[in-house]
């Protein structure tokens, strides 16, 4: 149910920016914490006596993993992006069958994908070049994690349904029950049980699936204008085929993007092991900047959606502005605090000196990245929540296959970079990928919503 405050602060709040922080600051709460929970898990696995090989193998398997997750990222877009703007044109029914189909499609690819990725792990993993203990800790992690892909489709779902509507809050709160749940299962599995890369699998796998209850409830049980029926699942493809329709760019766009990582994976992992965990330890060291980046993304998101709903691309436009502003804003603030502790942050994640150093110096070039993160974030999130997916699509492709990668390949083949080549790369192609987007934004109808059945 949204709340006349919500709805107040999405469609008539004249300070937007009271607005972004207090619908954000739930988000931002959980972000953090997740980070958070990421840097612990990182520093329970770099005290491992083989953590060098651990890290590296758990590095290897994301990018594989977010390829087959694309079709989560994908379903929580097009929720947000259609029923919030459904629900801004007052069109309550339609938004609450959308979310019916969301749930049903979640269900249904999260047991596709679990199948898909325990499966697919091994050849994977072998083409990307992993041996040894490397391969055998990136199988373990990647098959154990396959288990959480139903509950993370299904979270997934319930998100993007409460989003739409508002509510920032409720997700977050059954999120950060799983981070306390994952933090406690860390250190009893890998400190106590001694169980290693599989404890930290099998935490996360537990963390994830406990919150499936609570969604389960609000979803199915409490009294609202929004509780599902069972009878509410059957698929209707009239519904669904605008959700895929809208889904299916951003699903793209995140295959694209995690399986451009894994070929960055491969180059990385060329330059041996140290490198590979100490490009993980760069990238967990300053998503903690990147955090409220995302917090303010989905707010943006929501309101970009429910507000060309309402006929109000003004106030849409108006959104984006002010998101990009508080973006850059918590990018150059927070890189300038986190810039000197760099070297501290990166010795208590790793018991490997050499490692430390190579995260250490990674991590300059990300940080001040991160403001040009700051505005790629803004201009995809305010393009999803439009329903202009194929524009994130773009974006997002264009920074990794048409800009990142290639300058990798360039620089290690004519250049005498040696790992440098890599840092400048995700440095240059923010830049560029930029400018991109201001090419993209002034393309773009804000007038033309998905109610009314019209293409962005």
């Amino acid at each position: 149910m949204i709340t006349r405050d919500r709805q107040h602060l999405l469609l008539h709040e004249q300070n937007m920016y009271k607005s972004f922080v207090i619908l954000a600051l739930p988000l931002f709460g959980v972000n953090l914490l997740a980070s958070m929970n990421d840097l612990i898990d990182t520093y329970f696995v770099g005290h491992m006596p083989n953590s060098v090989a651990a890290q590296a193998g758990m590095n290897l398997s994301w990018p594989f993993m977010n390829i087959l997750m694309a079709f989560n990222m994908g379903i929580a877009v097009a929720g947000v992006a259609v029923i919030s703007q459904f629900l801004g044109a007052g069109k309550k029914k339609e938004a609450h069958k959308y979310g019916a189909m969301l749930v049903s499609l979640g269900l249904i690819l999260g047991l596709a994908i679990n199948l898909l990725t325990f499966f697919m792990a091994p050849p994977v993993l072998r083409w990307m070049g992993a041996e040894g203990e490397v391969y055998t800790a990136g199988l373990t992690y990647v098959q154990v994690r396959s288990f959480e892909m139903v509950f993370t489709f299904f979270f997934a779902a319930f998100q993007s349904i409460r989003q739409s509507r508002g509510d920032t809050m409720t997700p977050v709160i059954y999120s950060t029950l799983g981070i306390f749940v994952n933090v406690f299962l860390n250190w009893l599995f890998i400190v106590v049980f001694e169980w290693g890369v599989f404890g930290a699998a099998f935490a996360t796998v537990i963390s994830i699936a406990v919150r499936a209850p609570f969604c389960f409830y609000h979803l199915f049980i409490e009294d609202t204008d929004a509780k599902l029926h069972f009878r509410d699942l059957i698929p209707d493809f009239s519904y669904i085929k605008k959700l895929v329709q809208v889904a299916i760019p951003s699903a793209a766009a995140q295959a694209f993007t995690s399986f451009g990582f894994l070929i960055l994976q491969v180059f990385v992992l060329s330059y041996g092991a140290q490198v590979s965990a100490a490009f993980s330890l760069g990238n967990k060291l300053t998503n903690l900047l990147l955090m409220p980046i995302m917090a303010f993304g989905s707010v943006l998101a929501t309101f970009a959606g429910q507000n060309i709903g309402n006929d109000n691309p003004t106030r849409a436009l108006q959104a984006y502005r002010c998101c990009r502003n508080l973006s850059l804003a918590i990018a150059i603030v927070g890189g300038v605090i986190l810039f000197p502790f760099r070297a501290e942050a990166m010795a208590l994640l790793s018991n490997d000196a050499e490692t430390v150093r190579i995260g250490t110096e990674y991590a300059a070039f990300v940080v001040f990245a991160q403001p040009l993160m700051g505005i790629f974030q803004s201009y995809i999130s305010l393009f999803n929540g439009a329903g202009k997916t194929n524009y994130s699509f773009m974006m997002s492709t264009a920074r990794l296959w048409g800009l990142r990668l290639p300058m990798i390949w360039c620089f290690q083949h004519f250049t005498s970079l040696g790992r440098f080549g890599i840092w400048w790369a995700v440095l240059l192609s923010l830049v560029v990928v930029d400018l991109f987007g201001m090419f993209l934004f002034r393309k773009v109808d804000f007038t033309r919503s998905l109610v009314d059945g019209k293409t962005l």
